[in-house]
């Protein structure tokens, strides 16, 4: 743990107690607060980070030649055809 000292406005100071207050009943837990806050900050920041480095095509960028070409071959049978089975099955 470090102890950290911050300056910070008044009205902003005195609104977060009392939101902490409110939570918490008293203010004892004022420090777990401000931490929990901070790391939520840096875990939106890493997750939109994340996003931004996606690369993701812009609509209508790709032909319909190229959309089929990337799309994944089917394994197997259709589903229509394995829940026949199955219900087959179970009537016989």
């Amino acid at each position: 743990m470090t102890k950290v000292t911050v300056y910070v406005d008044d009205s902003v100071w005195l609104s977060f107690k009392k939101q902490v207050f409110q939570k918490h009943g008293n203010l004892r837990k004022l420090s777990s607060e401000v931490e929990k806050k901070l790391r939520d900050e840096i875990i939106e920041e890493q997750i939109t980070s994340g996003f931004n480095k996606i690369q993701v095509p812009v609509k209508g960028t790709m032909s319909s030649q190229e959309i089929k070409a990337t799309r994944p071959k089917l394994r197997g049978p259709p589903s229509q055809e394995i829940v026949k089975e199955m219900r087959q099955k179970r009537l016989a």
